[in-house]
């Protein structure tokens, strides 16, 4: 037989449900295709939800926006809660929503899935906390969760061409496979990303762009996305589950707070 208090996680999760008023049956179906509690289990937990007070449990409730004012978090993170809340299953609770805003501002420069993560742990551990149950680590969190954007980003050797034809366009024989080709056709046109090693001179195309292979995530993607503000030496790719930043000045990314990993081999 499992201790009954094992399973923090789902003790955190049927906790969440139980504040907003779910019965058993609900609450055990919640877990989907985990091994849910046995009813004794569910049982115990439920007793220790009751000791919790209604204004403890009222932060378990769905986040509204006139939440921001009653506890003081500060509009500046309504994008952030807008992104993280489209990421979430269901609507995320106001303990959660406060959790996001004290980490972001304790490092603004943590990813969304960074904050997400991290956020997750705070709630499960507050929760034991809360219920005096034992399981919550609070030590080391912030190193152990955050995610290095900084790994994810590679540069691509050499520099690439961005070119536009019209519809029923043959192809130039310089649009060659290589590491980097992409070809996309639209209603209107095709274009095409292609290294620009081989163009003849006289082609009038723009050439010299460089190219960033990025591999995770989407919340982290669209977090370094936001950092960027060029809208004109900038372009973007994104091909399956792998995205591409094309780009003329390298420089820019350092100044937007963007390190490079490298270049990837041949």
């Amino acid at each position: 037989m499992g201790r009954a208090f094992a399973n923090t996680a789902q003790i955190s999760r049927g906790f969440e449900m139980y504040a907003k008023g779910y019965r058993r049956s609900r609450i055990l179906d919640s877990f989907g295709d985990q091994s849910p509690p046995s009813l004794r289990t569910l049982g115990n937990w439920i007793t220790r939800y009751k000791n919790v007070s209604e204004d403890i449990l009222a932060l378990e409730h769905d986040f509204e926006w006139p939440h921001m004012d009653m506890y003081s978090i500060p509009w500046e993170h309504a994008h952030l809660i807008n992104r993280l809340s489209s990421l979430e299953l269901q609507r995320p609770s106001v303990r959660r929503v406060r959790w996001w805003f004290r980490i972001k501002e304790m490092n603004p420069n943590y990813s969304d899935e960074a904050v997400g993560n991290i956020a997750n742990q705070c709630v499960v551990n507050e929760h034991m906390d809360l219920m005096e149950i034992p399981g919550s680590d609070w030590s080391n969190l912030l190193e152990s969760t955050l995610v290095d954007d900084e790994k994810q980003l590679e540069l691509l050797p050499g520099t690439f061409a961005i070119c536009f034809f019209e519809l029923g366009t043959i192809l130039p024989k310089w649009v060659q496979n290589g590491i980097f080709l992409s070809i996309i056709r639209t209603e209107s046109k095709i274009s095409v990303v292609c290294s620009d090693k081989s163009i003849p001179d006289e082609e009038k195309i723009s050439r010299g762009w460089n190219c960033l292979k990025y591999v995770g995530d989407q919340a982290s993607w669209r977090s370094l996305l936001s950092k960027i503000h060029s809208p004109y030496q900038v372009q973007f790719l994104s091909l399956g589950n792998t995205d591409y930043l094309l780009l003329k000045n390298l420089e820019e990314i350092e100044q937007f707070g963007i390190k490079v990993k490298g270049i990837v081999d041949d």
